[in-house]
C-alpha cells in the first residue's frame, strides 16, 4: 500500500509538471479571467505582513500580484538593518515546473529577494508553528479529500501567528437556478480532467467552513464572483 501511495504522489507531480506550460491557457479556455479575478478580489484588504505563506499557486500569477504589494511596501517604508524583510513570501508547490514559472515571474520584476520557494507535497509538509501573518490558499483545498483536510488543514493554519489571517479562494456552488447547473457541469468537467492528468482523487467540492471554525477562525469578509461559483474569503 505504501508503494501505491508513492506512485499516486509521483503521478500528481508529473501531471502538474506536464500541465505547467499550458496551465494558464487551459484556465482561460475553461473560465476566462474569472479565476484570476477571484484570486485578486480581496488582495487590497490583506493586512500588512512580515511573513506570508502561499500554498499551491501553480504558475505564479497570484504570487506576482503579491510581489507587487511587497514592492509598494518596500518603496514606501525603510526597514532597519537586521530586521525581517518587508513582505517576505514563502511559496510551496509540489511541481518543480510550476515553481520554475513562479521564479521566472518573480525575477522579471526584481522581487526574488522577497520570495522563498519550497518544493513539497503539501500532505507531507508542515510549516513551522506561529511564524506567518497571512496564509493564502488559492484554488488549493479543492485538490484534497475531506479526510486529508481534516488531518492537514489544522497543521497549515497552525503556521499562523496569533491574530493571523487566512485568505481562502476557491470554487463554490450557487444556491439554485441555471448558475448552479452550470457550476456543477464545469466542476465535474474540471475534476475529470485533473483526475486523468494528475490522478486527482477528489471528485467533488469539499465543505471547509466548519474546519476553519474548528481552528478558531471566523469569517470577516467574503466576495462571490464568477457567476456565483468563486468565493474569496478572509478568515481571522
Amino acid at each position: 500500500m505504501l508503494g501505491l501511495k508513492r506512485d499516486r504522489r509521483s503521478r500528481s507531480r508529473r501531471g502538474y509538471d506536464r500541465l505547467a506550460p499550458a496551465y494558464q491557457t487551459i484556465e482561460r479556455l475553461a473560465f476566462g479571467g474569472q479565476l484570476q479575478r477571484g484570486r485578486a478580489a480581496l488582495l487590497g484588504e490583506l493586512p500588512k505582513w512580515d511573513q506570508l505563506l502561499l500554498m499551491g499557486d501553480g504558475d505564479g500569477r497570484l504570487l506576482e500580484r503579491l510581489c507587487g504589494l511587497v514592492r509598494c511596501a518596500v518603496d514606501g517604508e525603510a526597514k532597519p538593518p537586521g530586521s525581517l524583510r518587508a513582505g517576505s513570501i514563502t511559496s510551496v508547490d509540489q511541481s518543480e515546473a510550476m515553481l520554475r514559472r513562479q521564479r521566472h515571474r518573480v525575477e522579471a520584476m526584481d522581487a526574488a529577494p522577497h520570495v522563498d520557494f519550497i518544493r513539497a507535497d503539501a500532505l507531507e509538509w508542515t510549516p513551522p508553528r506561529g511564524v506567518y501573518d497571512v496564509l493564502v490558499l488559492p484554488f488549493f483545498l479543492d485538490c484534497f479529500r475531506r479526510d486529508e483536510l481534516e488531518r492537514k488543514l489544522p497543521d497549515w493554519i497552525a503556521g499562523l501567528r496569533e491574530g493571523g489571517v487566512v485568505y481562502y479562494v476557491d470554487f463554490c456552488l450557487p444556491e439554485k437556478g441555471w448558475q448552479q447547473c452550470r457550476a456543477k457541469l464545469l466542476l465535474w468537467t474540471m475534476h475529470q480532467f485533473f483526475r486523468l492528468q494528475t490522478g486527482l482523487e477528489n471528485r467533488r467540492l469539499v465543505e471547509v467552513t466548519d474546519l476553519f471554525v474548528e481552528a478558531g477562525l471566523r469569517l470577516s469578509r467574503r466576495r462571490v464572483g464568477g457567476g456565483g461559483m468563486i468565493t474569496s474569503e478572509l478568515w481571522c
